[in-house]
């Protein structure tokens, strides 16, 4: 019996746990939200910052993480390496130019004296004025 109480958790209070789902809940408001600003390139940032806001608050209280100290540090140095890796990934994304084909042609008309953007009458391949 002294076993099993020497590896029990504190027991985390309902209240903990409903002020955990309230704040997800108004982070997941905000990811909706943050979808339709454009960040230009910020947009990726955004996004994975707050969603490592909230796996950090599901690992922390539902995985019991904030509990125990040796799977929580390994938890975080998973994240720090990830962002590293992010980081340098988005440094090299950010430093690109746009490639474009060395044999890009401008749009050719349909056919000459064609209006562009109109609409366009077929032709029955006949001179103008001619009896069908």
């Amino acid at each position: 019996m002294s076993q099993a109480n020497a590896h029990a958790h504190p027991v985390t209070s309902p209240k903990t746990y409903a002020l955990v789902l309230l704040a997800l809940l108004v982070l997941t408001v905000i990811t909706v939200q943050a979808s339709y600003i454009d960040f230009g390139p910020w947009n990726t940032v955004v996004a994975l910052l707050i969603a490592s806001a909230k796996g950090s608050l599901v690992a922390l209280f539902f995985m019991h993480l904030r509990h125990d100290k040796f799977n929580a540090i390994i938890f975080v140095t998973g994240l720090l390496f990830l962002a590293i890796f992010l980081i340098w990934t988005l440094f090299d994304i950010a430093t690109r130019t746009p490639v474009l084909p060395s044999n890009l042609k401008t749009p050719v008309q349909e056919f000459p004296g064609a209006p562009l953007g109109g609409p366009v009458r077929p032709s029955t391949g006949q001179p103008r004025g001619a009896a069908q």
